[in-house]
């Protein structure tokens, strides 16, 4: 009877919960659910999720990149950084703080993986949540396990679809985007390469005029310098309102000239829907037609 009543006075452990889009399973913390936006959990009530993110690229660059200076460059003010052991591999843990939207968040930030591919975990919470909330967040982080029953549908938890075409065909997922090359396979691709991207934003956009929110979006490109020429036109994404813009810019590591080609439509969950292909100028006349094809396959599914 002592050992029953010891039983039942213990805490419930969560199941391990498999990501939809990965094959990382964790365990959430209570009262989060499956994000519809992204993959990973959300706390709506408390303003708190945890995001997923796998990556095609080797965990201990990764983990190189992870240090004060390149956090900073984000935003994000590194408070500890630590080594742990995660699911039976090498994983590192960091806990940083970072200013959004007027408020201070903190954030636990797991990365693990292997030689070919990454894993990052990010817990995030508002700083006055209270250690409860953040302890809960850090735990469930922490029981993060790659190698769950990965999904063979690379749509799976997206809030659209496409159609790949025999020119564009579907090269990897990062998070909540497809990534389309004319291989299908994922690796570094030259900066003149045809790449086309298409996704969701994570979370709700005051978008305003649609053309002055397209055009500042392409700036922020992080791939490209030098943007010019911008023409644009209004077009329909899937039904939703969007808009389609071209402009050449340079590749930052290379200098090389390539054209861009973006399209944006707000979506009815307050956030937008992205479209960006990037090509080398050289073929841009061959391919812009492409990237528009897959773009005219577009679709929102509930």
């Amino acid at each position: 009877m002592m050992v029953l009543m010891m039983a039942l006075a213990l805490p419930a452990v969560a199941d391990p919960v498999r990501v939809p889009g990965t094959d990382v399973s964790l365990e959430p913390p209570p009262g989060f659910s499956l994000s519809e936006s992204y993959p990973g959990f959300q706390n709506a009530e408390q303003k708190a999720s945890i995001m997923v993110t796998q990556m095609p690229a080797p965990v201990a660059e990764v983990m190189k990149a992870m240090n004060k200076e390149a956090l900073a460059t984000r935003g994000m003010t590194l408070l500890s950084s630590n080594p742990e052991t995660v699911g039976g591999r090498e994983a590192l843990l960091l806990h940083v703080s970072q200013t959004a939207g007027g408020a201070e968040f903190l954030k636990w930030m797991l990365v693990t993986g292997n030689p070919k591919t990454s894993v990052m975990v990010v817990g995030t919470f508002p700083k006055g949540s209270g250690e409860a909330v953040g302890a809960a967040i850090r735990k469930s982080v922490l029981t993060a396990v790659m190698g769950a029953a990965e999904a063979s549908d690379p749509f799976e938890g997206l809030l659209f679809r496409i159609t790949p075409t025999q020119g564009l065909k579907i090269a990897n997922r990062v998070s909540n985007m497809l990534i389309l090359t004319e291989t299908g396979k994922s690796g570094t691709l030259g900066p003149a390469e045809p790449v086309y991207i298409v996704g969701s934003s994570i979370s709700p956009s005051v978008i305003g005029e649609l053309k002055a929110f397209s055009e500042a979006r392409a700036r922020k490109t992080e791939q490209i310098q030098d943007l010019a020429n911008l023409s644009g036109r209004e077009i329909k994404l899937g039904g939703l309102a969007a808009y389609e813009l071209l402009a050449d810019a340079k590749d930052v590591k290379s200098g090389t000239p390539v054209r861009l080609y973006q399209v944006i439509a707000p979506s009815d969950a307050g956030g937008y829907f992205i479209v960006q292909g990037l090509v080398g100028m050289d073929r841009a006349a061959v391919v812009v037609p492409e990237f528009r094809r897959v773009t005219e396959s577009f679709r929102t599914v509930d």
